[in-house]
């Protein structure tokens, strides 16, 4: 039988988000998110877009006295939410590039904005940016501190330099800092060759982002063209990254090169040519089902998605798996750099999946990975006292990093709150 945890993660929850909340420091100029356990004086793209996430919810749906108390007031918040945008513009260089985080002191200090001088060819800021500004400008109903032409600049990176016209697809220039650390259709593989479905997923909801921030600021014309890129992408990743024998999307190989040989006048291979534009990495991890988040994947194949999680080398007792067990990746090893997602339980992949299952109609299937997600939360919590990184499948047992925040906050937007906010 299921044991409601929502008040032991709620309480857990607010006793230290407030510590996630920094003031300015060193190259971070305004109030910025900390992850929280094992950082410090760290501004991180995807870990403090979904934290401010978790903040904005807490603060719509719980009493103002419980939020106040907790050091989350609302004024706070809307501080630190347009910081972290306003710290990363800052950051930006006048080509349009955004480093993927910024650190006031320690090894990273200056780090990216070095090697972007020098000519390396770098992940640019994953895509939340667009989203993280829309975000705070709807939680604070004010658009006017915001520089559109930043994050038009920002986009403009991206299509000039981690797209592959071939495919219609974008691509990460390595496996550096690509948020699941060592995914395995990126990780150590060529340079530029993976069309990651988590990246491009993404990639769709920043360009919807941009395009209501511009049609706020009355850029209609902009805005449009925005539209049409996420339509074209869209177009692309069902395309591309469908996998119509298997019924789920994959990450894609795009690595493709002419091999140049020739005897006398004679040229190997210099007849016919792939027709294809992408080759599919055939690996179930928990990105092949964020189609269903962004809203990408069309209704007539969202079923046949779902059926994946009825597999138990997917799912586990404690919700998603990173990377299926199946997989001969699969691997629960206790690793930090980098960060394993060869099949651990995250919180980040639960709360995505659950939110696209709600968006499909699914909802008996978001409830029992909801409770699966709050389960294992809650028992850590109830056994040890916090919340962790990330969790083993087969037993529900810590990894490492006790006391991480960061999206775990997301569990908030899990949570029963008509009954948390009663107490």
């Amino acid at each position: 039988m299921f044991k409601q945890y929502d008040e032991i993660i709620l309480q857990y929850i607010l006793n230290r988000a407030g510590g996630v909340l920094k003031p300015p420091t060193g190259d971070l100029k305004y109030p910025y998110i900390d992850p929280g356990a094992g950082y410090g004086g760290e501004l991180w793209d995807w870990d403090s877009y979904f934290t401010a996430r978790a903040l904005c919810r807490a603060c719509n749906v719980l009493p103002a006295e419980r939020v106040d108390k907790a050091g989350l007031s609302r004024e706070r918040v809307v501080e630190h939410i347009k910081g972290c945008v306003l710290n990363f513009l800052a950051a930006q260089e006048r080509d349009g590039y955004v480093p993927i985080m910024v650190a006031a002191g320690g090894l990273f200090e200056g780090y990216f904005h070095a090697e972007h001088k020098k000519g390396v060819p770098l992940n640019q800021h994953k895509p939340f940016l667009c989203q993280a500004a829309l975000q705070a400008c709807k939680f604070t109903d004010d658009f006017d501190w915001l520089d559109e032409n930043r994050l038009i600049a920002y986009m403009r990176y991206y299509e000039q330099n981690q797209y592959d016209k071939n495919s219609g697809l974008f691509v990460w220039q390595d496996d550096v800092m690509i948020g699941i650390d060592n995914n395995p259709t990126v990780f150590f593989r060529p340079l530029r060759s993976c069309a990651d479905v988590y990246l491009n997923s993404f990639m769709y909801v920043e360009y919807i982002a941009l395009s209501e921030i511009l049609r706020a600021k009355n850029k209609i014309a902009e805005a449009e063209l925005a539209e049409k890129s996420a339509a074209r992408l869209k177009d692309a990743i069902n395309a591309e990254m469908w996998d119509e024998r298997d019924g789920l999307y994959y990450s894609q190989d795009v690595g493709f090169y002419a091999a140049k040989r020739k005897i006398g006048d004679f040229e190997f291979h210099a007849g016919l040519a792939p027709s294809w534009r992408a080759l599919p990495l055939k690996i179930r991890f928990w990105g092949c089902f964020l189609p269903l988040y962004a809203g990408i994947c069309p209704p007539d194949r969202a079923q046949r998605v779902c059926k994946h999680l009825d597999d138990r080398n997917v799912m586990s007792d404690f919700g998603l798996r990173t990377l299926a067990a199946d997989e001969k990746m699969y691997n629960l090893e206790k690793s930090s750099n980098p960060s394993n997602w060869l099949g651990a339980i995250w919180t980040v992949p639960n709360y995505l999946i659950y939110t696209g299952l709600l968006r499909y109609g699914f909802a008996d299937r978001a409830e029992n990975l909801r409770r699966a997600a709050l389960r294992v939360i809650g028992e850590n919590i109830e056994k040890s006292g916090d919340m962790y990184e990330s969790y083993n499948p087969e037993n529900g047992e810590p990894n490492l990093h006790p006391g991480f925040l960061s999206w775990n906050l997301l569990a908030i937007e899990m949570l029963d709150c008509t009954q948390t906010n009663k107490k």
